[in-house]
């Protein structure tokens, strides 16, 4: 088993550290309060809800809850755009942070799940699978170097055989064991 220095084993780390995103389904469990409907149908049609905490929803609502298209902005600068059902990220959607993180891809029940591209505040970016928010399956890790790892991941980290692609074009196999 070979292991480089280049790569970093867990990428779950940075993303603990700033891509949650809060959904308005758990924030009114919580107690945050009820939102206000601003303008248009906040029950079966298209319009804009409101909530004391700041956050604002503009998008599609079935029986009272966000579901087909919409963006939920937080007061922080936190927002996520795309699908919805039952007041949760599900289908195809971009979520944006203060610190820059960004991720585009396939949500199921308000996480990560299925393909998509996280990018990093530092300029690294992951392709790939994911399943419940972390790296899993086939993927590709680039850092801003040039360097990029093309393999397998498993709950956020790299595990089992890949390829390091150096910045020169030059490969080098790996293999992190399953």
């Amino acid at each position: 088993m070979k292991r480089s220095k280049y790569i970093p084993i867990g990428i779950i780390v940075a993303l603990i550290g700033g891509s949650i995103l809060y959904f308005a389904k758990v924030e009114e469990k919580q107690g945050f309060g009820a939102g206000v409907c601003e303008a248009g149908d906040c029950v079966n049609g298209r319009g804009t809800q409101v909530f004391p905490d700041g956050r604002r929803y503009i998008g599609d609502f079935v029986d009272g809850v966000y579901s087909g298209q919409g963006t939920l902005t937080m007061l922080d600068g936190r927002t996520y755009e795309g699908q919805w059902k039952e007041s949760r990220p599900e289908g195809w959607g971009i979520q944006t942070n203060p610190d820059n993180t960004r991720y585009e891809g396939e949500w199921m029940a308000g996480k990560y799940q299925g393909q998509g591209t996280l990018h990093f505040p530092d300029g690294r970016i992951y392709t790939g699978g994911w399943i419940e928010d972390v790296p899993h399956g086939e993927g590709t890790l680039t850092h801003t170097d040039g360097r990029k790892y093309v393999g397998q991941f498993r709950n956020g980290k790299i595990n089992g055989k890949g390829i390091l692609v150096h910045p020169d074009g030059r490969e080098e196999a790996m293999d992190f064991g399953q």
